[in-house]
């Protein structure tokens, strides 16, 4: 069963990853965001979708990873939504690792997955107007090049992707000086908007300034430690490997990263190592 979080807006969170689509049921447009990730799940939110008719559907993907685009060929005639540069990603790579989680948990899919070609593709901003509401679609990069926030202003709700989740430190696939900027503008979003909520790619639902708030403090207070501790250890003539050894006990909300989230916080140590030698 979906949570819902407004008269219009319900969230459905899969067993994988804990992964959140949303749905937007809209007289002027149904709107879902990142539909996965299970044959069933997806086709439970299709289900869903199909028996509320609008006069337009629109799929928005927060980012191209492969985990929150699986779902798209559920919904017949849904306008494909995306920053431009979504179209530049490596495919191939998400497909590879698409596979490699199916195989491992023996999913079969009976609509063979085709990687999606958004139709509609923006810079920094795109609106779409609903009924007593105006979707904002701002660029957010950090993560990936290409994530995205959804602002619904009239509710008060952000949709944040794979940022500002509960379960994870940020995954830094990209730049960690975009995302320290992403940060920023999160925390400008909730301000100027007075967001109330927030739906992150995964895990649980933020409710209230306080907890939100504290989401993006507990985020900037990780990427400035790996910062700061890099900087220093880089001055120091350190070796790469030294360094990853060095911070691998970094710590987040005052817990050490261990199993297999320290294999994401190493591939944070390296990205961060290249961007401060360029």
């Amino acid at each position: 069963m979906p949570y819902k979080i407004a008269p219009d807006i319900y969230i459905y969170q899969s067993s994988m990853w804990q992964t959140n689509s949303a749905v937007i049921i809209n007289e002027t447009a149904n709107l879902v965001i990142d539909p996965c990730y299970f044959p069933t799940e997806i086709r439970i939110i299709a289900d869903f979708v199909s028996r509320k008719r609008s006069f337009n559907g629109y799929i928005i993907f927060t980012h191209s990873d492969f985990d929150h685009v699986i779902g798209h060929q559920y919904f017949k005639n849904f306008k494909l939504v995306a920053h431009e540069q979504f179209l530049l990603c490596d495919r191939n790579y998400q497909i590879i690792q698409l596979n490699d989680i199916d195989q491992t948990y023996y999913v079969r899919r009976t609509i063979p997955f085709i990687f999606p070609e958004p139709v509609i593709t923006f810079q920094e901003t795109y609106k779409i107007p609903i009924k007593g509401d105006e979707l904002i679609l701002v660029h957010a990069p950090g993560h990936t090049g290409d994530c995205i926030f959804t602002i619904s202003p009239e509710r008060g709700i952000m949709f944040a992707g794979d940022y500002l989740s509960n379960l994870e430190f940020p995954f830094v696939n990209f730049s960690p000086a975009a995302y320290r900027k992403t940060l920023n503008l999160a925390a400008k979003i909730i301000t100027d908007y007075n967001i109330t909520c927030v739906v992150p790619g995964h895990g649980d639902i933020a409710y209230g300034r306080e907890e939100i708030n504290d989401r993006i403090q507990s985020d900037r207070d990780y990427l400035t430690g790996l910062t700061e501790g890099t900087q220093d250890l880089l001055a120091r003539g350190l070796q790469a490997g030294e360094i990853i050894e060095a911070l691998s006990g970094l710590k987040y909300r005052n817990r050490r990263i261990e199993g297999v989230m320290l294999k994401m916080h190493i591939e944070n140590i390296k990205i961060l190592i290249s961007e401060l030698q360029t």
